[in-house]
């Protein structure tokens, strides 16, 4: 398995560093990571030329900290909802990984966005019960590890059945 990373994503040095797997880039349409295995694993599948990508089941939107996040919920919100009205509707898994925030950051509102805490707190929990996203917090140094372990989990529980 290997991580397959949206093209769009421009700030991930640190998270390619830290993959010790494979990594390839191509474009994603929902989220910034899925994992990719090879063309016999799963036949018909589309996506990258030569690799199969789990991008219609499992991606992962990293945000690289609290204040990309508020921005999200509140300038170009429409857009980013529409994002995750799609996810679902195609039945794909979304992660939310956020760097270097915790709940804690949230509630204490330690972050520049004016986004009043209750309203982040409130947006992260609304959109993990509409859109079926799970909401997780980290440093860089960890998003590689989580990254993987998500990815590499949920190809593991696929191919259990």
């Amino acid at each position: 398995m290997g991580i397959l990373a949206d093209t769009r994503e421009q700030v991930w040095d640190h998270v390619k560093k830290s993959l010790k797997c494979p990594v390839e880039r191509g474009k994603l349409d929902q989220g910034d990571y899925t994992a990719f295995v090879p063309m016999n694993a799963f036949p018909g599948c589309g996506g990258v030329p030569g690799i199969t990508s789990l991008q219609d089941e499992i991606v992962i939107e990293r945000k690289a900290n609290l204040d990309e996040i508020a921005g999200n919920f509140t300038v170009g919100r429409e857009r980013f909802e529409r994002e995750f009205i799609r996810a679902k509707a195609n039945g794909i898994k979304v992660f939310l990984l956020i760097e270097n925030a915790s709940w804690e950051d949230v509630f204490s509102h330690n972050y520049q966005s004016r986004l009043n805490p209750k309203s982040l707190y409130g947006s992260l929990l609304s959109w993990q019960a509409r859109y079926n996203v799970t909401v997780q917090f980290c440093r860089p140094a960890e998003t590689g590890r989580i990254l993987y372990g998500i990815l590499y989990y949920w190809l593991k529980n696929k191919l259990e059945g």
